[in-house]
């Protein structure tokens, strides 16, 4: 097939892209420069909204909020998911088709349904309280177990540990097995293989995964809402509020494109990490 053959396929597919992806991020952009003056917006651009952002402690609050969950259920997942991609690349032998599905079957069922099963779990007549008094912990239901950051939190890490496994486990798949020997032959102990060899060269995995858990809990909207209680208010939620009973789009752009352009500052760090891993491991 010829380089202009190709080009003429794609280009339904590139001009289909550019209208449902890249068009609405553009017209978000353009809204956030406008602003709402009564019940309509005025479209004089300033950077208005963008100062109302820098000058608000409630907008940075919740942003700095966001990130940090976000930062939290990364290192969460990263701990518990290490050792699990280990197993299934390195030790699962014949079971690791088996277990990987079992890994992904949660995600098959939808958010709502994982959401409601936490309820059920962590709520005061739930299957965890009931554990408790039953074994003599405790003679009374833990009140704050659900409808706080812990149920957040915990439910986060749930939902979205299988992304961190899997991009650990592809890098711990394409780790030659070799280097752990000849680093133990040079003397090398656990500890020391696991900081000068399996870490960097797994390395990769864990920013890939990494980013891919902190963008989904950094956007997530439904979780904090219905297991947050009080504390559930996101910077996700602002925005819906926005654009729905306030009526106030072009700040509700502003705060969007924010967030776009922080996760995507973020995304360019990690690229240039993943790159720069990857030449040293190639070295």
């Amino acid at each position: 097939m010829s380089l202009r053959v190709g080009t003429l396929l794609a280009a339904p597919v590139t001009a289909f892209l550019l209208a449902l992806c890249v068009a609405p991020l553009l017209i978000l952009f353009a809204y956030s420069f406008f602003r709402v003056d009564f019940v309509a917006i005025s479209y004089d651009p300033s950077f208005a909204n963008y100062a109302k952002i820098a000058g608000s402690a409630t907008y940075r609050g919740l942003i700095l909020k966001a990130f940090g969950s976000g930062a939290l259920v990364v290192a969460i997942t990263s701990v518990i998911g290490y050792p699990v991609a280990w197993f299934l690349a390195k030790r699962a032998g014949a079971m690791k088709s088996a277990l990987l599905t079992l890994l992904l079957v949660p995600l098959y069922s939808g958010d709502l349904v994982r959401v409601f099963a936490w309820r059920v779990l962590l709520g005061a007549e739930g299957v965890i309280n009931r554990s408790l008094i039953w074994a003599g912990v405790t003679d009374a239901p833990i009140q704050g177990l659900l409808f706080s950051p812990l149920a957040t939190h915990i439910a986060l890490t749930y939902n979205y540990l299988p992304f961190m496994v899997i991009g650990l486990w592809l890098a711990f798949e394409s780790l030659d097995d070799a280097w752990l020997e000849a680093a133990a032959d040079l003397g090398a102990r656990s500890p020391s293989r696991f900081a000068r060899v399996t870490l960097p060269l797994t390395f990769p995995g864990l920013v890939a995964g990494g980013l891919m858990v902190f963008v989904m809990v950094v956007g997530d909207y439904l979780t904090p809402q219905l297991l947050g209680g009080a504390s559930g208010i996101t910077v996700i939620s602002a925005i819906n509020d926005l654009f729905g009973t306030a009526f106030d789009w072009p700040l509700g752009s502003a705060i969007a494109w924010t967030m776009l352009a922080i996760l995507m500052a973020f995304f360019a760090v990690g690229a240039m990490l993943i790159r720069r891993s990857s030449l040293v491991g190639g070295s």
